[in-house]
Order: C-alpha cells, then structure tokens, then sequence
C-alpha cells in the first residue's frame, strides 16, 4: 500500500491553518508559497478537505480557510479518509475460482482466510489513526501552543 504525497500536505495544511493566530481565516495561496505547492494542487487538496468537513471556505476579502472542528476533534484517520477516500484496502476479483476451477470450495476458503488477515490489518492501522489527533500533532511539533 501506498499513500498519497497530498495526505502530508494535507496534515501540513491543517497545521497552519490550526496554528493561525486568532483563527483567522487562512487564504490559499498563503498556504500554496508556505507549503511549496502551486495554487491549483494546494485547491484540488483543500477541495478534499472541505468535503470531509475538515475545513471550511469563507468567501470574501478576509476570507480564506478555517478548521471546522477544533483539532481535537480532527483525527489523523480522518485526513487520511478525506485523502485517500473509504474503501477498503483489499478488494478480490474471485481470481482463485480461474486458477483452481477443480479446488474452488477450498481455494475460496484460502481465500477468505487471506482476506480476513488484511481485513485485521487494516483495522489496526485504522483503529491506530483515529486515536491520534491533530491536537496531539500540534502539542508535539510546535512549541508555542
């Protein structure tokens, strides 16, 4: 498995934008020049973020983006949903029924015992996310809050 560059960014993101002074709305290309990014990639990210409801978009000359829940509430499991979506890591394709049509009862078992071995694995790796907060990110990486 391999994660998305943008779930860093992603994380980054949130952390600016948490650590703004006064909560203030945080405009895009302030993020895109902090970030490295170009203004289109850092859109197509906060994009992603908007409809987790991770942040939101206030219009107008002091607009930008804020957190819509406070950091505690903002799990590191829920940025990687917003960024790498929901769906389950291991999806089968019944290959084992082709390639053993004489075994298909026992190779459809094998199957489902491989399939429940990631399933557990990706439980802990999802449970294991949700119990880290940005909150927890933010108390450990930057010294003024």
């Amino acid at each position: 498995m391999k994660i998305k560059g943008s779930l860093e960014q992603a994380v980054c993101i949130l952390l600016v934008i948490a650590h703004t002074p006064g909560h203030a709305p945080v405009k895009s290309y302030t993020l895109s020049d902090r970030l490295g990014l170009s203004d289109s990639y850092l859109k197509k990210i906060m994009r992603q973020l908007v409809v987790a409801k991770l942040v939101d978009s206030e219009a107008g000359k002091k607009g930008g983006f804020v957190l819509k829940r406070t950091p505690e509430n903002i799990s590191l499991l829920d940025v990687f949903e917003a960024i790498e979506g929901t769906s389950p890591f291991l999806s089968t394709t019944n290959l084992v029924d082709k390639v053993f049509p004489k075994e298909k009862a026992l190779a459809h078992e094998k199957e489902q015992q491989i399939v429940s071995v990631f399933n557990q694995a990706e439980q802990a790796y999802r449970c294991q996310l949700s119990q880290f907060t940005l909150q927890h990110v933010i108390i450990e990486t930057l010294p003024d809050h």
